[in-house]
C-alpha cells in the first residue's frame, strides 16, 4: 500500500469568518462557502474544509494546549492513497484492532493510536513538476540578460500540504510506531522529544512529524510548500501586511533544509510556508539529534532576532 501524503484538514473553528479570511489571504482557491463554512483547494488538489466548532458531524476535538488555542484546531487529517487495493490494505489491516468507517464517499475513518481522528482517500491530487528557479553564483551565470524571478512581488499561492505535525505528552515512540508499523511510514530524522518519518509514497524528507511536550496534546501545524524561497518570503510578508501574526521566521531548518515562515492559524495550530525541502529514498540515513550538539535540529540562520527563541508553535505574547 502506498500513501502519498496529506488528501484533505478538516478543521472546527471558533470564528469561520476570521479563518476564512485567513485561507483567502494564503493563497488558496475558494471552491465553496455558505453557511455551513468553507472548502478550499490548493494547485494540487489538495483540500482544506472550515467547519463550525459546534458541527456535531465533526470528529470530536483531540486537543490540550493553552485554552486560547484550544477553541479551534484539526479535527480530522485523511491521507491520500495511489489506489482503491491500497485503501482496501489499510482498512483490513487497522480493522484488526479498532474501528474503521466508510462514509458515502468511500473515505475510511478512524483513529490512530494517540487519540487523533485520520482518514485515508484514494487520491485526487495531481503532480505538479516546476521549472527549477535559476539562481546565479560566482563564477556560475545561466541568468543572463534577464532579471531574476523574485524581483517582483507579487501573489503566491500554495502548491500542496506536505506535512502534519502533532503533539503528544508521553509515550512517543507508542505514538510514532502506529504509523511506522501499522501504515508503513518510513523514519527519517530523530532527536530526544521528535521523531520524523515520512509517507511511503513520498519523497519529502517528512510529511509527518510527532512532538513530545510536556502537559499537550493535539495539532501543532500544517506546513504548506511554496515553489522557492522568494514565494515564501512573499507569502509571509503578504500575510503579515494583512494584519496575520507572526509566529516564528524567517527560518533555515537544520533537519530538512527548509526555508520556512510560520504564523498563526485562526482554524487551528500555525500554518508553515516553506520551500526546498530535501528530497529522500529509501538510501537516506536516519539521524539522531542531539539537541546539545552544534548543528542539530534547530535553524542555521533566523532574520529576525527577536524572533529566534521562538520555536514552531511555541506562543510568545509580543
Amino acid at each position: 500500500m502506498a500513501i502519498l501524503g496529506v488528501e484533505q484538514l478538516v478543521y472546527g473553528v471558533e470564528d469561520l469568518e476570521k479563518a476564512i479570511r485567513f485561507q483567502d489571504d494564503w493563497g488558496m482557491e475558494r471552491a465553496d462557502s455558505g453557511a455551513h463554512g468553507a472548502d478550499f483547494r490548493l494547485l494540487n488538489d489538495t483540500t482544506v474544509h472550515l467547519r463550525d466548532a459546534q458541527d456535531g458531524a465533526l470528529p470530536p476535538a483531540t486537543i490540550r494546549w493553552l485554552p486560547h488555542l484550544t477553541r479551534s484546531t484539526l479535527r480530522e487529517a485523511v491521507w491520500s492513497v495511489d489506489n482503491k487495493n491500497s485503501l482496501d490494505a489499510i482498512g483490513a489491516e487497522l480493522s484488526r484492532d479498532r474501528e474503521v468507517k466508510t462514509d458515502s464517499a468511500g473515505v475510511l475513518h478512524t483513529v490512530d493510536d494517540s487519540g487523533f481522528h485520520i482518514g485515508f482517500a484514494v487520491t485526487k491530487r495531481k503532480e505538479i513538476v516546476l521549472t527549477p528557479t535559476v539562481n546565479n553564483t560566482l563564477g556560475s551565470y545561466p541568468r543572463r540578460n534577464r532579471q531574476a524571478d523574485g524581483v517582483r512581488r507579487r501573489r503566491v499561492s500554495p502548491y500542496k500540504a506536505g506535512h502534519l505535525v502533532y503533539w503528544v505528552p508521553d509515550k512517543l515512540d507508542e505514538a510514532a510506531r502506529f504509523y511506522v508499523e501499522r501504515l508503513d511510514f518510513r523514519p527519517t530524522d530523530n532527536s530526544p522529544a521528535m521523531r520524523f518519518m515520512r509517507a511511503n509514497g513520498s519523497n519529502d524528507h517528512h510529511t509527518l512529524l510527532i512532538q513530545q511536550q510536556d502537559n499537550t496534546w493535539g495539532f501543532q501545524h500544517v506546513a504548506y510548500e511554496f515553489k522557492d524561497f522568494d514565494e515564501v518570503m512573499f507569502a509571509g510578508c503578504h500575510m503579515e501586511t494583512q494584519g496575520w501574526k507572526t509566529n516564528t521566521g524567517p527560518i533555515r531548518h537544520n533537519v530538512s533544509s527548509t526555508c520556512s515562515w510560520y504564523l498563526w492559524n485562526p482554524a487551528g495550530g500555525v500554518s508553515e510556508a516553506y520551500s526546498d525541502m530535501d528530497y529522500v529514498d529509501d538510501n537516506w540515513v536516519v539521524g539522531w539529534n542531539d539537541p546539545k550538539a552544534p548543528g542539530s535540529y534547530g535553524v542555521s540562520w533566523a532574520v529576525r532576532p527577536g524572533k529566534r527563541r521562538a520555536r514552531p508553535a511555541e506562543w510568545i505574547d509580543d
